[in-house]
């Protein structure tokens, strides 16, 4: 059937549609300059027949693939006809709808199942498990030639039933796995109560029971993150989702990683993997090539790599090409050399190690050419100077890499990458279906990639599925390892780095009270590129309480301050802890021994700022608080440094405010701010406004 409007009318309307077609599956316009399909499947089947003066009018509104309305009218058509067509194109939509209603009956019940199978699922329902649902929800319905878009013509409440999944709706999955997470609080709460030595918070049991495929777990100080790892794990194996071999734990230290081992398996009385990052791609590269790889003294001796360095410099020194260079950068720059003695003399001096270390290391954790480092060092304003730097350092790194093939021996970023290239190349088989990680603030590209690489795949790219979730424990409020590689983006941007992901919080602080977090808070989040968090204290509740907790003294008050603690706890049963911090061991009091004979109803000990992360004390005297000290004065941009990239934080010091934050949060009571008179630090002055 073909109804057009005849050449007068055609005329008048001129742009607009003047002619309608009848086809099997659709209706065909025309226009004098174009022609619109619109198939049944993009049309409600509502259609209107309007007369004016002289012709007809039939209206409708047809839908575009994302579901906008899209109207339509056909001018211009003789009146009596319009009206037949009208009833024509009717009966034809609704023997065309009742042919796709048949088709969709013989699938009906497959795909309330799909969607009953994920509302039902026996856990935490993910982003990828919705998308793959959806997907497959749309592929039976293509199978019958249906669009997705038109399933509610043909049926309105199952339209209505798989319109979460058909639109892969993330806040009707959150709200699904909130119900599920409900059940499992009551189900499991005695358990939740008891697996550790104190009941978990409800921000921890959340933690605990959220698996999508990627989750943050951001933990303050103080919160109880490592609870959460053991729980977790625990958890897994308990409720039968996990077996001991599918869990891998990491941590960045030996001893973080042997305490979690120890708790899991006292909770557990199972044996999971929890290893350091290179102690797991050796066991790795061990399990796939038949023998572990051979470690390089020079990694793992200090004496040994000190004892190489001595060498090499002492030998590349006798090159005149090469001591030349060292001679210019001398020149440009104060070098940790004694210039009245022999440059060879100089081969052994510890300050020079640790000056070619800082930049080596850098140079050996880029694993790039030189003339990518050099590209890389462009961007810099100081590139000359730094360029001067690698070309004194890059004969070193390929002495290095010599010495390493010559003992047929790897170093720690080489276990990193060559576990990373296992992993993308899929040349093995792998149990692991849950990947944890400690401490994720402290990661660097490297680890990361060999995660991203054990976690997917080529396969698992192509499905967006992850063959291992991860679940990420840190804080970025506490990132103050940039220096050895780590990268806090990693962590302010896990969002919109992993699609599928989750961020969960650990807000309720048990170490230190309110009148301490508070002004630690307030300095900590000058920097607005870091997550924001409001924590809350534990410690406000079971004491009424709220003594002072900062106190600003200088270095004469320190000995005075520490006997008033000695005899405010000398009938103490225990000990009290007593932290002393400073930002490099040079700022170690001669007289701690000295002090703590003198109060032994103290526990003293020294240790950096940077040592101190994960510890904590009854009370803490942050040392050195002097400007230039702490935050540490400002150096000219070293090669090191360049290789890391730029530092693209908004605020002065960022890293040196993290590590302050850090040394802060030590503290269970009390904090002391030591400075030299009249030279504070600017940190002491800014918490002076917030005390």
């Amino acid at each position: 059937m073909k109804l057009t409007a005849n050449r007068w009318a055609q005329w008048l309307v001129y742009g607009d549609h003047y002619s309608l077609q009848l086809e099997d599956d659709g209706l065909l316009l025309e226009s004098r300059h174009h022609r619109q399909y619109i198939p049944f499947s993009a049309w409600d089947g509502q259609l209107t027949v309007s007369r004016g003066l002289l012709w007809g009018t039939i209206s409708l509104t047809g839908y575009t693939d994302e579901g906008d309305p899209l109207p339509f009218e056909v001018f211009g058509l003789p009146w009596e006809h319009a009206q037949q067509a009208g009833q024509t194109i009717y009966r034809h939509y609704q023997a065309y709808i009742a042919r796709y209603q048949k088709r969709l009956e013989k699938i009906q019940s497959s795909l309330l199942a799909e969607f009953n199978a994920l509302v039902n699922a026996p856990g935490y329902a993910r982003i990828a498990q919705l998308r793959s649902a959806r997907q497959t929800v749309v592929n039976k319905l293509e199978g019958e030639g249906i669009p997705a878009s038109f399933l509610a013509n043909l049926d309105e409440s199952l339209a209505t039933t798989l319109a979460p999944v058909l639109q892969a709706d993330s806040s009707w999955l959150k709200a699904r796995n909130q119900q599920w997470q409900a059940a499992m609080l009551n189900q499991w709460q005695t358990w939740f109560d008891t697996i550790e030595s104190s009941p978990l918070n409800a921000g921890q049991r959340e933690a605990v029971l959220t698996d999508e495929s990627h989750t943050l777990v951001v933990a303050g100080p103080g919160s109880g993150k490592t609870s959460v790892l053991v729980a977790r794990a625990a958890y897994l194996i308990e409720s039968g989702q996990a077996k001991p071999e599918q869990l891998l734990l990491l941590a960045f230290g030996r001893d973080a990683a042997e305490e979690l081992k120890t708790r899991i398996k006292t909770k557990t009385g199972h044996e999971v993997n929890v290893t350091t990052f290179h102690g797991f791609a050796r066991q790795q590269l061990a399990d796939h090539q038949g023998q572990a790889p051979v470690i390089s003294p020079l990694a793992s001796d200090e004496t040994a790599k000190a004892a190489w360095l001595t060498q090499t410099l002492a030998e590349q020194w006798q090159q005149p090409t090469t001591r030349k260079r060292w001679d210019k950068l001398h020149q440009q720059q104060t070098l940790p050399l004694n210039d009245n003695a022999e440059l060879t003399a100089c081969a052994h001096d510890t300050r020079l190690h640790t000056w070619v270390w800082s930049r080596l290391s850098r140079v050996i954790q880029a694993n790039a050419t030189k003339r990518a480092l050099t590209d890389k060092l462009a961007s810099f304003e100081e590139q000359a100077a730094l360029k001067d730097e690698l070309a004194v350092i890059w004969p070193l790194y390929q002495a290095y890499k010599q010495a390493l093939k010559a003992d047929n021996a790897v170093d720690f970023d080489s276990l990193i990458a060559q576990a990373t290239k296992l992993f993308q190349q899929r040349k093995f088989v792998t149990p692991i279906q849950f990947v944890m990680v400690d401490e994720y603030q402290d990661i660097s590209p490297a680890r990361l990639a060999m995660i991203e690489a054990l976690c997917h795949g080529k396969a698992d790219t192509e499905s967006q599925v992850p063959r291992a979730s991860l679940f990420a424990v840190g804080d970025d409020w506490q990132a103050i390892y940039r220096f050895a590689g780590a990268d806090v983006g990693l962590t302010t941007e896990f969002a919109q780095r992993f699609g599928d992901s989750e961020i969960c919080w650990l807000t309720t602080c048990y170490r230190y009270p309110s009148t301490l977090g508070n002004v630690a808070q307030q300095f900590i989040e000058k920097n607005p590129k870091q997550l924001s968090k409001q924590l809350d204290y534990a410690r406000d509740k079971t004491s009424a309480k709220t003594p002072k907790a900062i106190k600003v003294i200088t270095n004469d008050k320190v000995e005075k301050t520490l006997a008033s603690l000695a005899k405010k706890h000398a009938k103490a049963e225990k000990a009290v802890s007593v932290m002393l911090l400073g930002r490099t061991h040079a700022i170690r009091p001669d007289a701690l021994e000295s002090w703590q004979e003198a109060y032994p109803s103290l526990t003293l000990r020294y240790t950096t700022a940077h040592a101190s992360k994960g510890q904590e004390a009854h009370y803490v005297f942050i040392l050195g608080l002097d400007e230039g000290v702490f935050p540490a004065k400002p150096r000219s941009l070293s090669l090191g440094e360049a290789l890391l990239g730029k530092n693209e934080e908004p605020i002065e010091h960022a890293e040196e405010r993290r590590l302050f934050y850090v040394a802060l949060t030590r503290a269970q009571k009390q904090v002391w701010l030591v400075h030299q008179k009249g030279h504070a630090s600017p940190f002491v002055e800014e918490l002076k406004g917030y005390l």
